[in-house]
């Protein structure tokens, strides 16, 4: 092998940017291959262990040179160590084998958010700037976003364990339910606390209710699908929370946003409010790029700036705790005077 190439290519300055990108490549080949097993069942189906590839096919009905691209698929899997090969078949290995149990379903689910949404916005948001035409919910699956959303569920549920009241009769409001989880774990903090959760998307909505079933809470908490804005306060609540879900709201309508949420709290009764803020990871960046070009959504507060919106809105005491190390994920708790 000759190492003139080489030379040249490092003579003229070309060398450094193509060793840079092929160092760049594998972890963007197994990101992409790992929400691809997952999306396409593959992880679930080998969770349990080996399979022959005539049984991967049968599975998924590969037939003539589709047998041949699956054959090719998997060998990416195994040169990625994702997945290994013996006499007994194909084995996950390493990521894939984590992310195939179902403890870790939010880290799968945000590995296919990245893979997809992500992706999408970095490669549409400037032509779909110039073409005037930002995404839409539509643009994303509500489903994988509130499975994605629990990767922070330990930090969320701190926040809930060190602001609720453990005992005694408390109602609470949720905006923004998602899958339910965050009721469920208010729920068990208080045995006494009966709550409504509100989600905008129908299908998401349902999803929570069938949780909340399943989780035996269906006397205690309902779940209403809907926009809170549209929704005329008619009880008042002890506690509402909006958890993770300030994005997507636009900014110069965040502080009447607030304002109808205190409608909706009794005296003294407060506001829990959870967001990453400006300022925090690359994963906080990219989410502060899909509420700037996602319409009728909005970026990512400073966390500042929601703090003076808060007391604008009406309330009267604004405390503050970042809840994750390194990041901007941080809890309001706002007083209602």
């Amino acid at each position: 092998m000759s190492l003139k190439p080489f030379l040249d290519l490092q003579r003229d300055g070309r060398l450094a940017p193509l060793l840079s990108i092929g160092a760049a490549l594998k972890p963007y080949y197994k990101l992409a291959f790992l929400a691809a097993a997952g999306e396409s069942g593959l992880l679930a189906l080998l969770a349990d262990g080996p399979m022959t590839f005539d049984a991967i096919a049968a599975h998924v009905g590969a037939e003539g040179q589709g047998r041949e691209a699956l054959e090719a698929w998997l060998q990416l899997g195994v040169r990625l160590k994702l997945m290994g090969r013996d006499g007994r078949g194909y084995t996950l290995r390493g990521m894939a084998a984590a992310l195939a149990e179902p403890k870790n379903d939010a880290a799968l689910a945000m590995v296919q958010e990245v893979a997809e949404l992500h992706h999408k916005l970095i490669a549409e948001t400037v032509p779909r700037v110039r073409e005037k035409r930002l995404f839409t919910l539509a643009d994303q699956d509500g489903e994988l976003i509130a499975r994605s959303s629990r990767i922070l569920e330990a930090f969320q549920v701190e926040a809930i364990q060190r602001t609720f009241p453990k005992q005694g009769p408390v109602r609470l409001l949720e905006i923004g339910c998602g899958s339910g989880v965050y009721l469920k774990h208010a729920a068990e903090v208080n045995p006494a606390l009966t709550a409504v959760g509100v989600e905008l998307q129908p299908a998401v909505a349902e999803a929570a209710r069938t949780n909340l079933s399943n989780w035996g809470l269906e006397g205690r908490v309902t779940v209403e699908a809907g926009d809170i804005r549209a929704k005329t306060p008619s009880e008042l609540f002890d506690i509402a929370t909006l958890y993770n879900d300030l994005y997507y709201f636009p900014v110069d309508e965040r502080v009447a946003l607030l304002k109808h949420l205190a409608g909706f709290l009794k005296t003294g009764g407060f506001l829990l409010l959870t967001t990453c803020c400006q300022g925090g990871s690359v994963g906080s960046e990219a989410l502060n790029l899909w509420g700037a070009a996602t319409a009728d959504c909005g970026r990512l507060p400073a966390e500042d700036e929601l703090a003076g919106q808060l007391r604008e809105a009406g309330f009267r005491t604004v405390k503050t705790r970042n809840l994750l190390p390194g990041d901007r994920f941080v809890a309001f708790q706002a007083f209602r005077a």
